[in-house]
């Protein structure tokens, strides 16, 4: 086959898988989203304080 029609082979077959895919509810959506933040603003609260830590620390050491 050539290259053309391998390409629309394959973006059939993409076709196809998409339908098969069961898409999350606008619900589920913003919770997932709000969940990323939350987990993003506590891990960048939580290597702060241990940046800030090892900070302080060196310095009394020095």
């Amino acid at each position: 086959m050539s290259r053309v029609g391998d390409m629309q082979k394959f973006m059939n077959e993409v076709k196809v898988e998409t339908k098969k895919v069961t898409w999350p509810e606008r619900k589920e959506t913003i919770q997932a989203t709000l969940m990323v933040f939350v987990m993003v603003i506590f891990i960048a609260l939580f290597l702060w304080l241990i940046d800030s830590s090892l900070s302080w620390l060196v310095q009394k050491v020095i």
